[in-house]
């Protein structure tokens, strides 16, 4: 275990907030730890007639457009179960029923303190996307089979998405 001695503020945005501390080692010693705190995230896998909505956009981190499954983080002090219902409406315009929790993951656990919660639910009412003025989001629909193909030939590459995927099979929701 590490002990936290001081902490210097380097950054705090709209997303991240990013500290230097410095730790004390169990054996005494000292070192710095750079840490990107986030409030997490959460992704699900909405299922309407044996299809899975997707959303492309473009990523600037990694100047490409990314195929996902419809995700989006979590706001300060809310519950990742609200979190995905709200995120699912705006992402793919349509309110999420039947949701179920399939697990959690940690992407990047060497410097940052992200969580992403993921979910499988159905889509129900339809009530349109509402997504925020920065983001290009275009909706696509495909099978479970379509989806896996598409990770085997590293044309989607997004973990959170990979991750999900390997949750369905292991809750026997590879349909």
């Amino acid at each position: 275990m590490e002990k936290q001695i001081s902490r210097e503020e380097i950054y705090n945005g709209k997303v991240i907030h990013v500290v230097k501390d410095e730790v004390e080692l169990d054996d005494g010693t000292r070192s710095l730890r750079e840490v990107v705190l986030h409030n997490g995230g959460v992704c699900i896998a909405l299922n309407k007639g044996g299809y899975y909505y997707m959303v492309k956009q473009y990523r600037y981190s990694l100047g490409k457009d990314m195929l996902e499954f419809p995700a989006g983080k979590i706001e300060k002090d809310e519950e990742p179960d609200k979190a995905i219902l709200r995120e699912v409406v705006e992402e793919t315009g349509y309110e999420a029923v039947n949701v179920r929790k399939l697990g959690v993951i940690v992407p990047t656990c060497g410097y940052c303190s992200e969580k992403i919660h993921l979910y499988y639910g159905e889509a129900g009412e339809k009530v349109g996307q509402h997504f925020d003025a920065d983001e290009r989001i275009d909706l696509y629909k495909y099978t479970y089979k379509e989806i896996a193909e598409m990770v085997r030939n590293n044309e989607i590459d997004d973990s959170k998405t990979i991750a999900l995927m390997y949750y369905l099979k292991l809750n026997g929701i590879d349909e």
